[in-house]
Formats: C-alpha cells, structure tokens, sequence
C-alpha cells in the first residue's frame, strides 16, 4: 500500500472546551466560553472519522518544552540546553529553556529517512536567533513604509534560515518564531490565512510524494476576545503582504455572521477561526486527490489555563484521521503523550526511527489501527515542569514539587515583601520573578 501523507496539525494554548468533540466530556479545564456551544465543524469531522484521545498528555506543559518533546519524542530534561546548565544527577527546572539543536535527531529527520517531503509551518518557539533590528526601530515602523516593510522582510527571512539549515525539513515558510507579542509591535497578529496558504501551498508541490506537514497555529494563545478578526489579513511577522492570502479560508469577516447563523455566541469566534484553517487543509488534500490516504492530526501544545504544572492541565487534545485504516467513531483512554509522536506517526507510515535514535516514547499506532484487541502498553507516565514532577497512572497521580533551597528563599522573600506593600506576588516555583509566577501563586495554591 502507498505509504500515507502525514499533516500534523497543533494549536497553541487551546482548551479542550474550545474544541467541539471534547465539549460535554468534562474534561479537566475551565472553560474559557463559560458553557458557551462551539462551531467547529472540520474539527468535529476529524473526531468522527477516526479516534478521539480522552488520556493524552504533554509531559512539560509550557510552550518550548513541550514543542521539543513533540519534535525528538524525548522528555524536555533531556534538551542539551537543560542538560548543560543541569547537569545530572541533579534537577532540573525545566522552563522555557528547551531549545532543541540541529545536531539532535527530530521528527523532520526522522521523516526524511523515510523518504518524505518534509514541511514546517507556523510556529517555532523553540529557540531561534534573535530579530537584528533595534527593538526601538521595529516597533515604532509603519508597515505602509516600504523602507521599514523591506527591512523587516529582510530580517525576518535571515532568521528563517536558520531554521531551514539542519533541521530536518526541505521547506519551511510562514514561521512564527514565539509568541505573537515577541514581535514587533505593528506586526503583532495572528495571520491564520496566511498558515493556511502556505500548508495548502506545501501539500499541492508535493502531490507526487509522500509528505510530512507540521502546521502549527500561532492562536489562540489567550486571544479569544480581542480585536483579531478586526486585523488587516495583509500583516504577518514576515511584513505586510502585497496582497491577501489566497487559501481555501473564507474571510475572517464573514465567521460572526456564520456564528449567528448557526445560533452560536460570537465570543466562541476564535474556535471557528482555527476550525477554517483545519477546514481549508481539508479542502486541500479533497482537491489533491490525496485525503483518503492522508493521516491528520489535530492536537496542541499544552491548555490555555492549568499549564505550567503536573496536575491535569498537563491532559490536552487529541484527535487523529486515516480513513479506512483508523477506525472511525473510537475514543481511546489509554495513557499517551506527546513523546509518543515521532514513533506513533513513523509506525503509521510503514517505518521507524533509525536505530540509533534516541525517544522517551513508544508508538501506539497498533492501539489506534487495532482497537479492541489486548495491547500491552504502559500504566504510568512520568510529567515535568518547573521544580515539579508527576507520576500519572489509570486512576492516580502523584505530584511533588522539590525546589531547591535558593528558590524557596526566593519565594519567602517575595512572599513577605508582597504582604508588606500590598503588591501582587511575582517569584513562582521556578524561582523566576515573572508574571509566570501567578500560574502557581494565585491560581490554585497547591503548595502554599
């Protein structure tokens, strides 16, 4: 049999309410839509034809580890980068500090070794050089100016490079590198036209092979109700376009109007946003003859609220779709992750990781290809973040958070300077003065 194409496609702090199969489920997350019903019909479509994940989970739930475990299939505290400022036996603190190397294998690789065409979309945020245009200069431009638009281009597309260099992926376009506000401020939006463009872009010059597609949305990432249907469709970190994006998305604007038709609240606007991304790569893959041997995936980097933590904000979305091979309408609760990616998606497409590659994970391809039968498969799972750790079993999780003595100081200090001048706490249990802080301080105190 031809070996299948595989999209993976990820959202960015998405909550399982936001997502029209997991409504209703009573999944462990507040719902940002307060109970409000969702229009997400591509999504709901992808859960209906195939397997829905009730137990999969991100071992580090904060953006860049969790990125890494998805790319190398390896736990966060492995990253070179963590390893060099923790060297074992010690602890790590696991942060935004698990940048992945070019010298590490990664799903591209892995992928290329199969004989695929390998692409990557979106967003990075897994380190990347720095922009080299004084912050002060990119954020007080015009992006009318053709001056500034050029230089901005120029230097947006020099960072690119670094990315299509070792990495593993042929083609790598319309990247965002962190988070929508790490840019400079007159191109600070969400573009998901633009993703869109470019993954349908990437599927139709590669028709005639096998692919691997990583698409990674930059939303929704806390946006939920701001003014981002109002943005130009013309501005993407990149600069702004000469014209808009043609992709198989219908315009941003039209999405209220579609909402009161389906009698759905206008503030749920951000789900059906992303639903037309989905629906647009859809749209691509029908018209490329290619759908019916496409395996896709829909899932995210870790929950908008419960993130940063082992509890179960660390349990996060997972659909996946291979007609005629997956068995359509399943739900499967066995306990998966995210390091499971690289040899779950590589066993789908007839192969395996190189021998010598290294992965935390195992595939469970045969759980989805074969459900019913008797697996052997795992009964826990280890999670990191921060100074915690957590062991999550069928029924059970065991959590504990071991700082070192220089971060409960930091704590203490903090603690008691806050109660004497009535300003908010800042030093969280990574020992970080942030405003990160609050996810541990004044979300649930868990450890207070």
């Amino acid at each position: 049999m031809k070996r299948p194409n595989i999209v993976l496609i990820c959202a960015d702090d998405i909550g399982f309410n936001e997502i029209g199969p997991y409504q209703g489920r009573g999944m462990p997350d507040r719902d940002v839509y307060e109970g409000e019903r969702v229009h997400t019909p591509h999504m709901d479509a992808i859960a209906r034809e195939g397997a829905l994940l009730t137990r999969y989970y991100a071992t580090s739930p904060i953006c860049t580890p969790s990125r890494y475990s998805i790319l190398t299939g390896r736990f966060a505290s492995r990253s070179p980068s963590i390893l060099e400022a923790f060297p074992p036996p010690g602890q790590a603190t696991i942060t935004w500090n698990a940048r992945i190397d070019r010298e590490e294998g990664n799903i591209g690789k892995v992928f290329k070794s199969l004989g695929y065409a390998t692409g990557y979309v979106g967003k990075w945020h897994n380190h990347a050089p720095p922009l080299d245009i004084p912050k002060t200069e990119a954020d007080s431009g015009d992006p009318e100016d053709p001056k500034y638009n050029t230089s901005m281009r120029e230097a947006y597309y020099r960072r690119v490079e670094y990315l299509r260099d070792g990495f593993g992926f042929d083609h790598v376009d319309r990247v965002y590198f962190g988070n929508r506000e790490g840019f400079p401020k007159p191109l600070q939006v969400h573009n998901l036209a633009w993703l869109a463009e470019g993954a349908e872009r990437f599927i139709s010059e590669n028709r005639d092979r096998p692919f691997f597609l990583y698409l990674a949305f930059s939303t929704p990432h806390g946006d939920h109700f701001t003014d981002y249907l109002k943005k130009s469709s013309l501005l993407t970190p990149a600069g702004r376009l000469d014209e808009p994006p043609q992709s198989n998305m219908p315009p941003r604007e039209t999405i209220l109007a579609r909402l009161k038709e389906a009698g759905v609240s206008a503030k749920t606007a951000m789900s059906t946003w992303q639903d037309d991304c989905i629906g647009a790569v859809l749209a691509r893959l029908e018209e490329s003859g290619l759908a019916g041997n496409t395996v896709v995936i829909f899932t995210c980097d870790h929950l908008a609220r419960g993130k940063y933590m082992c509890y179960e904000g660390a349990r996060v979305p997972f659909m996946i779709r291979w007609p005629g091979r997956i068995p359509a309408g399943q739900e499967l609760d066995a306990l998966c992750a995210n390091i499971d990616l690289v040899a779950t998606l590589a066993e789908l497409a007839g192969g395996s990781p190189p021998p010598d590659y290294m992965t935390d994970g195992a595939s469970f391809a045969p759980l989805l290809l074969r459900p019913g039968r008797s697996h052997e498969w795992r009964d826990h799972l280890l999670l990191e973040c921060s100074n915690i750790r957590g062991v999550v079993t069928d029924r059970w999780k065991y959590v504990a958070c071991r700082a070192p003595r220089k971060v409960l100081d930091a704590i203490d200090a903090d603690r008691k300077e806050a109660e004497e001048t009535g300003r908010k706490r800042w030093v969280g249990w990574d020992g970080r003065r942030n405003p990160h802080a609050q996810f541990e301080t004044e979300g649930v105190r868990y450890f207070d």
